[in-house]
């Protein structure tokens, strides 16, 4: 009997009577980064954080497919017709990959991926280059269009618009380089397997890094309003590539950063900069949004953003938050393609990386300005997630939030559930049926239950301390391609 002690895998011999054969699966992980003597010093590590950190870059490293962006061919940027006059508008499709190979990836069974290059706008209105993946269920939902009196079943797929949360910094930390999509069943295999097709944005500067003009593609970390016209623009190109495959009406969804993101996308449709869209649109589910950009840990939260406040302020110098062992550190997580684990192992150590007087500086409350989602005009409806125990996104930092905003956008239709006691991602957990619902309900042409500015209360059946509070698996690279991922069968 096989079992998960065994350490050992099946694959299938191709050919008509396939035969299972076995082989030793690895256990370590299919990279062999080191630090350099001089990063260590650098950075003022000592041997034992940087043997953690080594560990941890390997580890993410295993998580990416096909090498990652700055390996895998898919993320070249096609170059501009020699008559362009420049980039191509927003939202314009550069390349399709229709067919994704799921090969190296930990998606579900039965589900499909491909990606595209298109194009969006950062802040200042530049026009950049970026990716994104989509997700296909294997039997697409379906609903009655509007009006229709019965199925609409030659409208196309109904369509989740997925933002996701921080993934990371830099070109390696696309989520469609990413094993498991980054959010796995969280949210995105949950949604394709409920029948939806998911489009997920990496945001501009992951996945693609470099412009037509050499110029490096940053990723403009929390700025809300800058990812959601990158989540826009990602449905604008990804109906371009799939005509017909995708239905005109979608819902937006994301959590944490991307949680700041999807309001920023219902933000963005109270305008007319996408007025091609409104008409399919159906709501926003924002879980655990980032509201308040300096509101969670210092020590995170000022080199994340202080990595590329210059390109937004081009005055701003790394220096003026950070001590000189965190601009040491900064530097080294971009020479890496560090990520939240490796932010951890460099600024989560008791030394003064952040310096006391970083608030003194303009730069703060100009960038939270800026950045910051809620408190606008906004196109409803929409639903906010928060769980009491989020230590990431403070329950009273989205409680005063979704007040302001109420109170700005009185007529507005808001329904802010509040979960009791629960974490950052496992708030998406708890309330799995409760969103799918939603979701459902707007697919559906349901009203809403709760109409207006309203608030809700979702009590565990079991008291809560009983119940599991984070999770603690993820996908483990087993080798070659053709090898199945941790279990026998590929179950």
């Amino acid at each position: 009997m096989y079992t998960m002690r065994t350490l050992l895998l099946l694959t299938a011999v191709a050919g008509t009577n396939a035969q299972a054969t076995v082989a030793p699966q690895s256990t370590g992980f299919n990279s062999s980064f080191a630090l350099s003597r001089a990063q260590i010093e650098k950075a003022s590590l000592s041997e034992d954080m940087a043997a953690s950190l080594n560990t941890v870059v390997n580890f993410d490293r295993s998580q990416l497919t096909n090498g990652g962006p700055r390996e895998d061919a898919f993320y070249t940027l096609p170059p501009l017709s020699p008559n362009a006059a420049g980039p191509p508008p927003p939202g314009t499709l550069l390349r399709a990959q229709r067919f994704t190979d799921p090969a190296p990836f930990a998606i579900p069974p039965n589900t499909a991926l491909s990606r595209i290059l298109y194009t969006t706008t950062n802040t200042n209105g530049t026009v950049v280059p970026a990716s994104a993946f989509v997700l296909w269920p294997f039997e697409a939902r379906r609903f009655p269009g509007p009006g229709s009196g019965g199925h609409s079943a030659g409208e196309g797929a109904p369509t989740v618009l997925w933002t996701h949360g921080t993934s990371g910094f830099f070109a390696s930390a696309a989520p469609s380089a990413h094993r498991a999509l980054w959010y796995a069943d969280a949210a995105p295999f949950t949604l394709a397997q409920a029948g939806y097709v998911v489009v997920g944005p990496d945001y501009a500067g992951l996945g693609v890094s470099e412009s037509w003009d050499g110029s490096a593609v940053r990723h403009e970390y929390l700025v809300s309003s800058a990812s959601a016209r990158d989540a826009l623009n990602a449905l604008r190109a990804t109906r371009e590539a799939f005509a017909g495959l995708l239905g005109p009406r979608f819902v937006a969804m994301g959590h944490s950063q991307g949680g700041g993101v999807a309001w920023g996308v219902a933000e963005a449709l109270a305008s007319d900069e996408f007025a091609d869209l409104i008409p399919g649109y159906l709501g926003t589910i924002a879980a655990s949004p980032t509201t308040d950009a300096f509101s969670g840990v210092p020590e995170f939260i000022l080199p994340w953003v202080g990595m590329m406040l210059d390109t937004i302020f081009p005055g701003f110098e790394l220096s003026q938050w950070l001590t000189p062992l965190g601009v040491a550190r900064t530097e080294l997580l971009g020479e890496i393609d560090g990520g939240i684990a490796e932010s951890q192992q460099l600024y989560l150590t008791g030394e003064a990386v952040v310096r006391e007087d970083y608030w003194d500086t303009w730069y703060a409350d100009a960038y939270a300005e800026l950045a910051n989602a809620g408190r606008k005009p906004f196109r409803g409806p929409l639903l906010v997630v928060q769980g009491t125990a989020d230590v990431y996104i403070p329950y009273d930092i989205t409680s005063a939030t979704v007040q302001d905003t109420c109170e700005a956008n009185p007529e507005n239709d808001l329904e802010y559930l509040v979960v009791n006691g629960t974490q950052h991602v496992p708030t998406l957990h708890a309330t799995r049926q409760t969103w799918l619902q939603w979701i459902e309900d707007r697919f559906e042409g349901r009203p809403l239950a709760k109409p207006g500015c309203v608030r809700s209360d979702l009590e565990s059946f079991l008291p809560v301390e009983h119940y599991q509070s984070t999770g603690k698996s993820f996908p483990q690279w087993a080798g070659a391609p053709e090898y199945s991922y941790e279990l026998p069968l590929g179950l």
